[in-house]
């Protein structure tokens, strides 16, 4: 049987459509609220969180010149200014001669830490840069890497850096010398030296040489026994207090005596 809809049947109709298109309108706004509401509980989570590490001197910094032999030291302030605690890992350098204390291994949001940072110059000389890299959880860099500079200066210059023997001879007197220069602002006394390398004495000036000057250190080398390469060293005691032990290599080679 077919169905029929009369006029007021049709106005029925009409308001219940409108009903329905008004509830799903009103559960689409429900959604869209707890949507919203839910996003912001998750953006203030701690899971999302986020901290940060700023080196507050800067990445870079120079320790200027340094007479060789100082240990000189440098603190940072390491800040982290972001919404979670950042914790620090390890902190690699670029060189045994450097050294890091670090104040804290966790640092709360907006509070700051320290990193000291020690540098021993006694095996370098003239320009130098090195590096030490921070591990974190910092949430932009996981490795930070800062870099410093400094110029050592020899306060104790030797020209040449080393003895060197040519064709020394058994039991025959060798001669070789280097040239001391005192780059200090005070007087440099040399007053003794130290060998393991038999047959090897110094002559050394006997008295204290002016900042500026220069003097000669004669090494003579008595040899027992021939040596196809001559690889030793001797220390000079100095009072300079930044370099008490002079170290200068001795190369050469000793020859077997000849018969005429």
């Amino acid at each position: 049987m077919p169905f029929t809809v009369f006029h007021n049947d049709v106005s029925a109709v009409r308001l219940i459509l409108e009903s329905a298109r008004m509830a799903t309108q009103a559960i689409s706004g429900k959604r869209l609220m707890t949507l919203l509401a839910a996003a912001v509980v998750i953006a203030g989570s701690p899971s999302l969180a986020q901290p940060k590490l700023i080196i507050v001197e800067g990445m870079h910094f120079d320790l200027g010149s340094i007479p060789r032999g100082s240990v000189v030291q440098r603190s940072l302030t390491l800040s982290n200014p972001g919404s979670d605690t950042l914790v620090l890992g390890r902190v690699d350098v670029s060189c045994g001669c450097t050294g890091t204390v670090v104040s804290s291994t966790a640092i709360p949001p907006h509070a700051s830490g320290s990193l000291l940072i020690t540098f021993n110059s006694k095996n370098f000389s003239g320009p130098v840069e090195k590096s030490v890299t921070i591990h974190s959880n910092a949430a932009d860099a996981a490795l930070t890497v800062v870099r410093f500079t400094a110029t050592v200066i020899d306060e104790i210059a030797l020209d040449p850096l080393y003895f060197f023997f040519r064709d020394a001879v058994v039991l025959q007197e060798s001669v070789a010398s280097i040239t001391v220069t005192n780059n200090s602002s005070t007087p440099l006394t040399l007053s003794a030296f130290r060998t393991q390398m038999k047959g090897l004495t110094l002559t050394l000036p006997d008295r204290p040489i002016p900042p500026g000057a220069s003097v000669l250190i004669t090494g003579h080398l008595m040899a027992t026994e021939p040596a196809p390469a001559l690889s030793n060293g001797v220390f000079v005691t100095s009072d300079n207090p930044h370099q008490s032990d002079v170290y200068i290599p001795v190369y050469g080679n000793v020859r077997a005596q000849t018969l005429d």
